[in-house]
């Protein structure tokens, strides 16, 4: 099988990073008192394991290099569901 590919092809940003573009931008409607919010609207954030993911995406969002995919997908979801941003696919 031959896959053909061009130099048009726009450079592929990785999952995570788009997750924290995504996560920026929801965190920048909500506003400062981000964390708050998502624990009053999910429960599962108004928990200790919740309140770690919360810290974990914070420190991901300050340093790239840190976090875990898949704690900032369920943060980032949580407060676009705040924001009002329909989801798109990751």
């Amino acid at each position: 099988m031959h896959i053909e590919t061009s130099l048009t092809d726009r450079v592929l940003v990785p999952i995570k990073q788009r997750l924290l573009l995504r996560f920026s931008k929801a965190k920048g409607i909500v506003g400062p008192k981000w964390r708050e919010s998502l624990a009053q609207h999910d429960p599962f954030f108004d928990t200790r394991m919740g309140e770690a993911y919360m810290r974990s995406v914070a420190q991901a969002y300050s340093d790239p290099r840190r976090g875990n995919v898949d704690r900032i997908e369920r943060v980032t979801l949580g407060l676009e569901r705040i924001a009002g941003i329909t989801p798109s696919p990751i």
